[in-house]
């Protein structure tokens, strides 16, 4: 069992004889930590978006309750399967203008209201979800125009962070519910500009840059004890670029009480590292699995004895040959990662980002839309369902459904669609 599901790293850090304290130690971090330049993702050789060309986004509006329902009844626009769409926010009702989407992510405020937290390329928009056939967009912060932008919550702060400049937003929710989020600033400490990726140990307190221009893209910590003034830890596990991480607390032995990290380091596989003590984490093992091009990111299912993996080059690098692969990894013991099976959910698209929830595992496929497997057998799972954003095609394109989030206490399941934006969307 784990005792939570949280996200990111760990780190190497200065030894106390060559800095003793943590005041002189943040000081040292930006001259210690490499620069690379902007949007070092790309700079590897490693992007995908933009390949194929950018399909311009959606200029006109959405659709809203009754109006949704009886579309995907009529089936006229987005095939589906056990999933209904309840709603869709296109970029210029959350902007103002059309603009393309990237990565989404989802906020719970203490009042249990739902938001779903959208990246556009011109900034972050925030949508109240809760009534799933009504979203309410409550504000928008513009941002540095980048087609890569990340978000990560931290109790009632958010951070937004992309590959152009400007470091990390820190945006406050408190006000959430009345309508009202605030930008209270940039962090931008160490010479960082860009990063690929944030993600937050909820249990730690620290937020992890992925991808960033310092640390050679690897893993860089910010101290959250201050949520709305984070500080740099001079602490990077730099031995590869990282494009994303899962990190968990297990409470089964022998690694009870222990943060173990799975770290999607592209071409290079999956790396499992031992991180809970950030100043010197033990990698455990490292894992080059049969087909591995561009290990991209993944989700673990709810006992954590399993990861699914997300290679996002494998299907553009077999010419179109192989359809979309789930690549399915036996994790019970993090120092001999195995591969189970590759697991091909029926579709010619491309696997970007995926999460669990009650038993399922949801995958935006880009031009496939949303995938849903049933993992009932976690070891085998099988096609259960599907919402396609994208009903242009299913090729092996780097177009259409970016991002999902699945962890909404009430079962709601968010998507960003590079040219449609947002899409509302109920499981069955």
């Amino acid at each position: 069992m784990l005792r939570h599901r949280a996200f990111v790293v760990f780190a190497l850090g200065l030894t106390a004889a060559s800095v003793s304290t943590p005041a002189a130690l943040r000081a040292a971090a930006s001259e210690r930590f490499p620069q690379l330049p902007s949007n070092p993702y790309c700079l590897r050789a490693a992007c995908g978006y933009g390949r194929d060309g950018i399909d311009a986004p959606y200029p006109g509006g959405g659709l809203r309750g009754e109006a949704a329902r009886t579309m995907a009844a009529a089936d006229s626009i987005f095939q589906s399967s056990n999933a209904s769409l309840r709603s869709w926010v296109t970029s210029r009702e959350m902007s103002g203008a059309p603009a393309n989407a990237n990565d989404i992510w989802g906020y719970v405020a203490p009042s249990g209201r739902e938001y779903a937290i959208v990246g556009l390329l011109t900034g972050t928009a925030f949508v109240e979800v809760t009534d799933t056939s009504s979203p309410v967009v409550v504000g928008f912060i513009p941002g540095a125009a980048s087609s890569w932008r990340d978000m990560a919550v931290y109790g009632e702060y958010a951070y937004s962070v992309n590959e152009t400049h400007g470091g990390v937003q820190i945006i406050d929710l408190r006000r959430i519910d009345r309508g009202k989020v605030k930008l209270l600033g940039s962090f931008d400490g160490g010479g960082l500009r860009t990063a690929h990726n944030i993600a937050v140990n909820p249990d730690s307190g620290y937020a992890y840059l992925l991808g960033a221009n310092i640390a050679r893209g690897g893993l860089v910590a910010l101290d959250l004890s201050n949520p709305a003034a984070p500080q740099l830890e001079p602490v990077a596990w730099e031995t590869a670029y990282v494009h994303d991480v899962i990190v968990v607390t297990y409470d089964r032995c022998p690694y009870r009480g222990r943060e173990i990290a799975f770290a999607f380091t592209g071409s290079l596989g999956l790396h499992i590292v031992d991180v809970t003590d950030k100043a010197a984490p033990e990698t455990l093992s490292h894992l080059r699995y049969e087909g591995a091009t561009y290990s991209h990111s993944g989700a673990l299912s709810s006992n954590g004895r399993v990861l699914y993996l997300n290679d996002e080059l494998d299907e553009r690098a077999s010419g179109g040959e192989k359809a979309l692969t789930t690549y399915v990894i036996r994790v019970a013991n993090p120092a001999k990662p195995r591969l189970i099976r590759q697991i091909n959910p029926g579709t010619e698209a491309i696997d970007h980002n995926s999460m669990v929830q009650n038993g399922r595992l949801f995958i935006s496929s880009y031009t496939g839309g949303l995938r849903i497997l049933d993992l009932r057998n976690r070891t085998s799972p099988r096609a259960y369902g599907h919402f396609d954003t994208y009903p242009e095609s299913d090729e092996a394109k780097f177009q259409g459904a970016w991002g999902v989030f699945a962890d909404f206490p009430s079962g709601t399941v968010i998507v960003s669609d590079i040219a449609r934006g947002l899409f509302v969307i109920e499981p069955q």
